[in-house]
């Protein structure tokens, strides 16, 4: 359990209370005698995306359990639980992706258990939470992303490698901005401090600085779909901007400062291809969560020291989620109600957790450096030390000197990618050819199995070579075939013949076919 977050509530019993007809999963700590089977059992037959699972730390009743009608019920799971299964966590969070879940417990261990019982639900969220925001870009079979990365290409030529920076800024004080409301009162101090740190802004953070006339040396921006109100509001286009290729392209497309093109973080393989059509050879740049962990590593890779979070909340009250400046922000029904460093009831969300979370495991991997968060409130970031800004400047940014100068010198000489607009031109070109090509190959394997069924035709010569061409395929291998490691638990928790898996993997990647070819228009 994290130290932000409040205990969970959990469905009162016996009876059944509250409506359900929002969740999807049930996750019951123990299984009883199946009471909690049997009252749900109509809940569970209404909705083919309705799961019940139990986890139960008593192995010999576990035992007993399985032999149970309600181990039977293909809507059923049931777990045995040990302490430290992540495996297990990893497992359910996989196969119960993206849906909505809840907890229950049975009557015994809901008043015998109830610590046991609070810090395995606490497990089980911490993995579904990771898990969803892992395979978040393949929630809509990686539509966005990959449009953007296409579409991106077109300004490789015009980009420099922001990895060539590297070490470039050492020993300089960084102040890195986030958007959460305490920015409002760093706002005034930020414009006194151009030549004494840089100011690297990220995300929505950058219209907040636009509006107070703050103007950052350099902008970091990597969501994929931004709110365009935000982005556009603020006037600093001319920033030397950090991004990565599944940044909003539409919004790239605005802006006219240099663009330093960071490399993805090991886990998008299509984007390693381009690389490797295009003879760039970079090791992959872990930017975290959200933004807000982009711009620490930025300032890491940059050398910076000390480096100074303001801004980052990671939590809002209620009628504040952002800084002054911007638009479109409201209170929605998934936002978290945590505990901040003060031990006030604030709200977050699950992806800005996981980001503070993301932001004191960086900071113990570079103890060398020091991490301040300047400012009060939010939630805690262990491993940062806490002064107002006020502090922070008496202590570390007395000393002046030509930070706009300098990045200007350092931004004038970044590596380009040397990348040619025919050279993207053509690669993007062969890419699309690749996923036609991947498309046509399915087509004839589904035709094999019409022509065979109820037979299988996967032991035919004929099925083997084109499934050994299907895998040659740069659109299938570096694309569908990791989408497919995402979506295949969830789309075959209810098949169990190999011919049923078998299938069903092919119809996937007919739809990823589909989905992704507009990214080419």
């Amino acid at each position: 359990m994290t130290a932000t977050q409040t205990p969970h509530s959990v469905v009162a019993l016996d009876p059944l209370k509250g409506d359900l007809s929002s969740h999807q999963v049930i996750f019951s700590y123990g299984v009883g005698d199946g009471v909690l089977y049997r009252q749900l059992k109509k809940w569970l037959a209404q909705d083919e995306a309705r799961y019940l699972v139990f986890i139960e730390d008593d192995e010999e009743h576990f035992l007993r359990m399985k032999n149970a009608p309600l181990s039977q019920d293909r809507k059923v799971r049931l777990y045995f639980y040990q302490d430290h299964s992540e495996e297990l966590f990893t497992e359910i969070a996989w196969e119960f992706l993206f849906l909505k879940f809840t907890f229950a417990a049975s009557s015994a261990y809901a008043s015998v258990k109830e610590e046991k019982m609070h810090e395995l639900f606490s497990q089980l969220e911490y993995y579904q939470q990771g898990v969803n925001l892992l395979a978040s870009d393949g929630q809509d079979m990686g539509v966005r992303v990959l449009k953007n990365t296409v579409a991106n290409q077109k300004k490789m030529g015009s980009a420099r490698l922001g990895l060539s920076l590297e070490g470039k800024c050492r020993g300089m004080p960084a102040i890195l901005c986030g958007a959460g409301p305490s920015l409002n009162a760093a706002l005034p101090l930020l414009k006194q401090l151009e030549n004494r740190a840089l100011i690297i802004a990220g995300g929505s953070a950058v219209a907040a600085l636009s509006a107070s006339q703050v103007r950052p040396h350099f902008c970091a921006h990597f969501d994929p779909d931004p709110p365009k109100s935000r982005f556009l509001s603020q006037g600093n286009f001319e920033v030397p901007v950090f991004y990565q290729s599944r940044f909003s392209s539409s919004l790239l497309e605005t802006v006219d400062g240099p663009h330093l093109w960071m490399a993805e973080g090991g886990s998008y393989v299509i984007e390693r291809w381009f690389q490797e059509q295009y003879g760039i050879s970079l090791e992959p740049f872990n930017a975290g969560w959200t933004v807000s962990n982009f711009c620490a590593a930025i300032a890491v890779m940059l050398g910076c020291d000390p480096i100074i979070c303001v801004g980052m909340d990671f939590s809002f009250p209620a009628k504040e989620m952002y800084a002054n400046g911007i638009k479109d922000a409201s209170l929605q029904e998934d936002h978290l109600l945590v505990k901040d460093s003060a031990g006030n009831s604030v709200y977050s969300k699950k992806d800005w957790v996981m980001s503070a979370e993301w932001m004191s495991t960086f900071a113990a991997a570079h103890p060398d450096i020091r991490w301040i968060h300047a400012q009060e409130g939010g939630l805690n970031l262990s491993g940062f030390e806490r002064l107002s800004l006020e502090e922070t400047i008496d202590q570390y940014l007395m000393e002046g000197r030509d930070l706009v100068g300098h990045v200007h010198a350092l931004v004038s000489s970044a590596e380009s990618t040397n990348v040619t607009d025919e050279k993207s031109i053509k690669t993007c070109s062969a890419l699309k050819e690749s996923f036609q090509r991947t498309d046509l190959a399915v087509d004839q394997l589904l035709q094999l199995w019409e022509k065979h069924y109820p037979q299988s035709p996967m032991e035919t010569g004929q099925y083997a070579l084109i499934e050994n061409d299907l895998a040659q395929e740069p659109a299938y291998a570096c694309f569908i075939e990791p989408l497919w490691q995402i979506w295949k638990r969830p789309i075959l928790r209810n098949f169990t013949h190999p011919f049923e898996h078998a299938v069903h993997h092919l119809l996937f990647i007919k739809r990823a076919v589909e989905a992704n070819l507009g990214a080419f228009s």
